[in-house]
């Protein structure tokens, strides 16, 4: 049985956790933005001190996107900038369960049994693990300056470890931000015949 959790363990933390989707208005010109600013900061009253105004996570956030969007040629300005930038964190409590038996896929009434070991008729046992994490939540906005509509919205979830160190913060942020801008700016529409 031990030898079991380990495998589900092992398997489980070499999973990447991290999932990205984006949304976007496909009557969007996207070739148009060449220069954003940021929004002002959204002021979050959870009573969490990992999400409410947190400076540190702002800073890493404008770092992480800003590196990626200048590399691609964006330029920001706050003179009469293209696009805004406005993002949103939340951070949940969640509950994992996992049931691991010993049939090992083999169908009811494989197990093990009363002075057998490994085969025969027997009553297979089932244990449950509960594991509570911490999800969060990136949300990224892109809006078009002149009207403040959105145009673009890209969502990171991934798990919040506890024991990150700031330099993990920053790597995690990272991560999230290109995995989201990867698809920023969508593809431009084909071009109707």
């Amino acid at each position: 049985m031990l030898r079991m959790l380990c495998l589900v363990m092992l398997v489980l933390t070499g999973c990447s956790t991290l999932r990205v989707s984006t949304d976007y208005d496909p009557a969007t010109d996207f070739s148009d933005l060449h220069t954003y600013e940021w929004m002002p900061a959204p002021v979050i009253r959870t009573g969490d001190p990992e999400v409410s105004y947190n400076s540190l996570l702002e800073s890493r956030i404008h770092s992480a996107v800003d590196g990626v969007l200048q590399a691609r040629g964006y330029r920001r300005s706050s003179e009469a900038p293209d696009f805004l930038l406005a993002y949103h964190v939340n951070i949940d409590k969640k509950e994992s369960v996992t049931y691991i038996n010993d049939l090992y896929g083999y169908g009811p009434g494989w197990g093990y049994g009363p002075g057998y070991y490994g085969g025969g008729w027997g009553y297979p046992r089932t244990e449950v693990m509960v594991t509570e994490y911490k999800q969060g939540t990136l949300i990224l906005d892109v809006v078009r300056a002149g009207n403040r509509q959105l145009i673009w919205r890209g969502v990171a979830t991934d798990y919040v470890y506890a024991d990150d160190t700031p330099a993990d913060k920053q790597e995690n942020i990272r991560n999230a931000v290109a995995e989201m801008l990867a698809q920023f700016p969508p593809p431009p529409k084909p071009k109707e015949k």
